[in-house]
């Protein structure tokens, strides 16, 4: 398995969604091609009952639902897929591998925090991936076009974005829960994207509320407006937070349901094993954190390790998702940091920071130091 070494696959802003995806596509088509048989095998380990023609069937409907909701957004997916040379199945699990597979298994973690004081709003999340991810996760860099903001998006090849932030200082992350009554809807990543292109808090709250899902998530969404956390499955929502900028809102959210209608189709036996303890530890640290530097220390904590906030431990026993990476920012400051693996336990970490910064009418991200 080779390791991509965390790339930014920054896109041409005269070119075409299609473009985009074709470029990504054939830049990375080894590597895409080998994400893909990675995450089908895991997902057919995993749930033996995923045949064809079931299996084909379930994921054409997932990727004609994703075209409704969002065409641009399918232009650059099918344009990865004609260029990676995939299958439609084979590009919707890649993009919707943890909707797509049995939702009685709980193999992916991530622990997100919003933190509102009067001089700063920090926002982020750890991303726990199945540890087979992490040589693959990559930097989304899309340019402003006339219908959306500049953003950057943490994610792995042939995927259109799992978490990120935008030039108008929003921002949005994520938390898989595990639920009952999953059904084929829109591939989930195309609802991180559409939701950053929203103009205003409202907005993105209404985008992922209406949202066609495939199964249960929590969306953490923050803007200079305020906070919000949502909790959507394809039969009930929850809006377990919300809060207006400045107000000193600490809030955090691991894998289990904190809403009380997604409480009641939450499957218990298949909950992650990490995730009370996570969100325990959460509780208990949050109220150190004043600073990026300090909210890099919280999501990147070892305490009661194997079960810690960053986690690197993988077995049959235990979850087998580790902490692949994760992103942190201050929306006021305009300041954003981006990371793959672990300081302490990869040697091949590596992060990027960016900044906010004027460029005439608006404001643009500027790459102000990289570190391997």
């Amino acid at each position: 398995m080779n390791d991509l070494n965390f790339p930014i696959i920054k896109f041409n802003p005269n070119h075409s969604n299609l473009e985009w995806g074709k470029t990504h596509g054939e830049e990375f088509k080894q590597a895409i091609t080998e994400i893909v048989k990675i995450r089908r095998d895991l997902m057919f380990e995993k749930n033996p009952k995923l045949v064809n023609p079931h299996l084909d069937r379930l994921a054409l409907i997932q990727y004609e639902e994703s075209k409704k909701f969002d065409q641009n957004i399918w232009n650059e997916l099918e344009g990865i897929r004609q260029a990676a040379n995939l299958s439609i199945t084979d590009v919707v699990i890649l993009n919707n591998y943890t909707d797509f597979r049995d939702i009685n298994l709980a193999d992916e973690g991530c622990s997100a925090v919003v933190i509102d004081q009067r001089d700063n709003l920090l926002m982020g999340q750890t991303w726990d991936m199945h540890g087979s991810a992490k040589n693959f996760v990559c930097l989304l860099h899309y340019p402003r076009t006339a219908t959306t903001p500049e953003m950057l998006l943490l994610s792995v090849v042939g995927c259109v974005g799992m978490m990120g932030y935008n030039q108008y200082r929003q921002g949005i992350a994520i938390n898989n829960l595990t639920t009952d009554k999953a059904k084929a809807g829109i591939i989930w990543p195309f609802l991180v994207r559409k939701t950053l292109a929203s103009k205003n808090l409202l907005e993105m709250e209404q985008t992922i509320v209406k949202a066609n899902v495939t199964s249960g998530h929590n969306y953490l969404i923050s803007s200079l407006e305020g906070s919000a956390s949502i909790e959507t499955t394809p039969s009930a929502v929850d809006v377990v937070f919300k809060s207006n900028r400045g107000d000193g809102t600490r809030f955090f959210h691991t894998n289990h349901c904190l809403g009380q209608n997604l409480q009641k189709i939450e499957s218990n036996l298949a909950q992650n094993s990490t995730t009370k303890n996570r969100y325990t530890l959460l509780s208990k640290k949050i109220d150190d954190v004043e600073t990026m530097e300090d909210f890099k220390k919280l999501l990147t904590d070892h305490d009661e390790y194997p079960k810690s906030i960053c986690g690197h431990f993988q077995s049959s026993t235990i979850d087998p998702a580790l902490t692949c990476g994760g992103a942190i920012s201050d929306l006021v400051l305009g300041e954003f940091n981006f990371w793959r693996g672990c300081p302490v336990y990869d040697k091949n970490f590596k992060e990027y920071n960016y900044k906010l910064v004027k460029a005439g009418d608006r404001y643009e991200f500027k790459k102000i130091e990289s570190k391997s």
